[in-house]
């Protein structure tokens, strides 16, 4: 981990000796291509205008008193990328976002994380109106897990004018979720039209993306204008998963008898021992092909609209709302032909089933606001957002229906509605020193729902057929459709909340030079109760180029309904192994009896203090952060024994080997820096700007809670919150991320150059191995042994630092057509591999971290694992 106090660096020697960078942030959509805006203005006409972070009006950024990134589409879009995560995950110093693998609905919803937070703990808003989340819950071997995420992918690019981000707790004027800040949205509204198509493919041959948009704004009456925006993406999946080794078939006992296959690595090639003699299948069937691992493939669908009016010279009426329809799949564990999970009348040669995800969101906000209602500024909005997320399995079967299972059914999915409706008023007063103080306060009542449905009854009934052939025919067959059974009647959830908060807000400059700002919020909630919240922010002004700044405040989450309610057999990875798991709502019934209890709000105190610099062509900012986050809400450890299962079959819960559930387990302390740097010269005939973006972070556990007292009464003894997810906690993400970007234009050529250099992330798959067994493992890998009471180890593998190049080279062949060609990670690198399984290993009796050797990759690999992008794109304005 990265410390900085134990590292003793200098942060303002190192600012000001990198001498370039921020990302070149945010060109304006409607101003010339060549009018760079970054965080911190070099000159009075490229300073940034922002308005996230303050409710009295705009301001430059280089003026407020907490960090704020603005990111234009054009800055957006320099690249190959057509997913805003992944933009912005190059242009924001503390962001970042994993790209997971085989993570069911997750691999749609990738969870980003923002000054080392979670997903939750970051609050989106389009328009500067609070976003709706997904409904569904993160409950994978991922970065996010136990968390909620936003569907970033119905917020077309096409349809953005900016992004803004800032990087502090906010909770005192936005309300829950912005601990760690904030991601606005800004909705373009010029007038004329883009029209944009990009494609590419990995230089493999696979991961095939097209995405194709378009937008057009016209003027609406006197100085109104609307706009509409639509786009089309598609992307094939990628594969980089290795031959399944394992025996796939029956193996032939010495009296003739069927055994059942062995699971062990290289069983069905011979380099291990298999169960009985191979079936001739072995040596004929395709290997290479039995699982992918990689990027899903999807089709999205989505459209914006943004509008305003003026309805009389002080007043104006404003909507906007969208539209989204993703629809993706992805594979599932391989499920070989010897299995009791498999019909082998249907698979004979078995069968991988395929998850389908269907993801739909609505949203639509419309408002009025005015300069004048007695003295202040007003406005009064209302908000609507609909998530719905359904899922199936294709390719699949219950084996409990025998000959007549079905091999597509629907799994059932979950919704979540959001109904936000605010008033706010400000107002200037002139108190005699040529400086106002700035008074703002408000009201917001916010309604939200969430709900479960079932599948299809043959997705989780038991069809009562024993199983029908091989070793294990006439025992019970597994119940449910495959990989796990859909969601039942008994498990469906209706549950609701509604809140309302109080907020108001102070500001104040003195002599030009010293701001200071002060935000309260009370917030009520149905379910849990109040929470009141504070922030003190301010900035001074040293001299004209520099600028120091900080603050301090509370912030808060409230547990989100789908961490409270949502409950699903899932199937989790374990030391590589599969294993079927009940995600447990701590609100259902069942909760007491493993002592899962209801959750509470998480509570946060955010310091910051940071300093900006800005001289010529040159200009840096340096920020230091601490946040003391208490009772944080994770997704426990898995607990499992024999005793358990027994007692989860006599409350109803059969064939489940393992719960766990969401759970206020750990107190964490997260400090960290960011450091940002631009320069601005002259070379070769044209402008080239040189900017840097790092983030260093390190976390820490004040407390992790022990054991459920009634999980220690069956014997289980595993921590609440274990080391396996302490690690993907708290270094599952990168540790540091520096990112260098070279702009060079030059009349109608630009050239872009982006180096981001993410550091080491850590799991800890393997527990509990005896010294042989680590030394069948370990050899070759970066690899930390901690020695438990037993005698025993566990493995902590940490992945090296690795540089990711981008290369992009576009012609303008007029002022309104422009076209680009480039590649991302133009060296092709892939992250370090993780344990891998071995004869050795095998003959100590254990087994590597990549599923029997056939996934050679950490699911937490930050810049995923597709290699060399190669893509051209085309764009048209008129």
């Amino acid at each position: 981990m990265f410390d900085y106090r134990r590292n003793g660096i200098s942060f303002s020697v190192l600012a000001v000796s990198l001498c370039m960078a921020t990302p070149a942030m945010a060109q304006d959509r409607n101003e010339p291509t060549g009018a760079s805006q970054t965080l911190i203005a070099g000159s009075a006409e490229d300073q940034v205008i922002v308005v996230t972070g303050t409710r009295f009006g705009q301001r430059i950024a280089v003026d407020s008193p907490t960090p704020i990134d603005s990111i234009s589409a054009d800055e957006l879009t320099s690249g190959g990328e057509t997913e805003l995560q992944n933009m912005l995950r190059i242009d924001v110093p503390s962001f970042n976002t994993a790209r997971p693998v085989a993570a069911g609905v997750a691999n749609f919803l990738r969870s980003p994380t923002l000054r080392g937070l979670s997903t939750g703990q970051t609050l989106v808003l389009v328009n500067g109106k609070r976003r709706h989340t997904n409904s569904d819950l993160n409950v994978g071997n991922q970065v996010g897990r136990g968390d909620v995420a936003y569907n970033f992918n119905a917020l077309p690019i096409i349809a953005l004018k900016r992004v803004e981000v800032l990087r502090d707790g906010a909770s005192a004027q936005y309300g829950s979720d912005a601990v760690a800040g904030i991601i606005n949205v800004i909705l373009d509204d010029s007038i004329g039209g883009d029209v944009f198509a990009t494609g590419g493919l990995t230089t493999r041959g696979d991961g095939e993306k097209f995405t194709v948009g378009a937008g057009y704004g016209f003027a609406l009456g006197d100085g109104g204008f609307v706009r509409l925006s639509g786009q089309f993406q598609t992307q094939e999946s990628t594969n980089r998963a290795r031959p399944d080794t394992r025996q796939q078939y029956f193996g032939v006992s010495p009296t003739g008898a069927p055994v059942l296959p062995s699971g062990n690595f290289g069983s069905g090639i011979g380099l291990t021992p298999s169960n009985g003699s191979l079936d001739p299948r072995e040596a004929t069937i395709d290997r290479d092909n039995l699982f992918l691992f990689g990027q899903p493939e999807y089709d999205n669908y989505s459209f914006i609209l943004n509008a305003a009016l003026p309805v009389s010279e002080d007043a104006e009426l404003f909507a906007f709302g969208g539209y989204s329809d993703l629809s993706g799949t992805n594979a599932n564990f391989f499920r070989r032909a010897g299995q009791n999970e498999t019909i082998r009348a249907i698979y004979p040669d078995g069968f991988n089933p395929f998850q389908t995800t269907t993801l739909i969101d609505y949203s639509g906000a419309v408002g009025l606001r005015g300069d004048d209602l007695a003295g202040f500024g007003w406005e009064l909005s209302t908000k609507y957002g609909l998530s719905r997320t359904d899922l199936g399995f294709i390719n699949s079967n219950n084996v409990s229906f025998g000959l007549g299972s079905p091999t597509e059914f629907g799994r059932g999915g979950t919704r979540f509605e959001q109904w936000t409706t605010n008033v706010d008023f400000t107002r200037a007063i002139e108190v005699g020193d040529g400086s106002p103080l700035n008074l703002a306060f408000g009201a917001e009542y916010r309604d939200e729902t969430f709900r479960a449905v079932a599948g299809e009854p043959a997705s989780y009934s038991f069809g009562g057929i024993p199983i029908l052939d091989g070793p294990n025919a006439g025992q019970i067959a597994p119940a449910g459709a495959q990989p796990v059974p859909g969601t039942s009647p008994e498990e469906e959830v209706d549950a609701g909340r509604d809140t309302i908060a109080f907020y108001a807000e102070l500001e104040k400059e003195f002599a030009d030079r010293f701001l200071v700002s002060l935000a309260g919020r009370y917030e009520d909630y149905s379910d849990f109760g109040s929470t009141t919240d504070f922030r003190l922010a301010s900035r001074f002004s040293v001299t004209d180029e520099l600028n120091l700044r900080g603050s301090v405040g509370t912030s808060f989450r409230a547990p989100a309904l789908a961490q409270q309610f949502f409950q699903r057999a899932e199937i989790s990875f374990a030391g590589g192994v599969p294993t079927s798991t009940r995600i447990v709502s701590p609100n259902d019934p069942l909760a007491p009896l493993i002592g899962a209890s209801p959750l509470t709000p998480e509570e946060a105190t955010t310091i910051s203090l940071g300093a900006t610099y800005r001289r010529g062509g040159f200009s840096a900012s340096v920020d230091v952060y601490k946040i003391d986050l208490d009772d944080r809400i994770v997704l426990s450890s898995q607990f499992g024994s024999p005793a358990l299962t027994q007692l989860l079959e006599a409350n109803g819960f059969g064939g489940i080997r393992a719960v766990t559930f969401v759970s206020n387990a750990v107190d964490t302390t997260t400090r960290g820096i960011d450091i940002t740097a631009r320069f601005q010269t002259a070379l070769l005939g044209g402008d080239l700007t040189s900017t840097l973006a790092a983030n260093f972070t390190d976390t820490d556990f004040d407390r992790i809670a022990g054991t459920p007292a009634a999980l220690e009464a069956l014997g289980i003894t595993t921590e609440l919150f274990d080391l396996r997810s302490q690690v993907r906690l708290a270094e599952g993400i990168p540790q540091s991320k520096v990112t260098l970007n070279f702009n060079w234009r030059s009349g109608p050529w630009e050239i872009n150059v982006t180096n981001t250099r993410y550091g080491e992330v850590s799991q800890a798959d393997l527990t509990n191995r005896t010294q042989a067994q680590v030394d069948a493992l370990v050899t070759g890998f970066d690899t930390t042994l901690i020695a438990r009471d037993n005698g025993n180890f566990d493995i902590v593998e940490t992945f090296g630092a690795e540089i990711i190049t981008d290369i992009s080279v576009a012609y303008n062949l007029s002022t309104f057509l422009t076209l680009r060609v480039g590649v991302d990670n133009i060296f092709d690198v892939f992250p370090d591999e993780q344990v891998a399984t071995t004869v050795e290993a095998v003959q100590a009796r254990t087994s590597g971290s990549d599923n029997s050797g056939i996934f050679p990759y950490s699911y937490l690999a930050p810049f995923g694992v597709a290699g060399a992008y190669v893509y051209g794109s085309v764009g048209v304005r008129f």
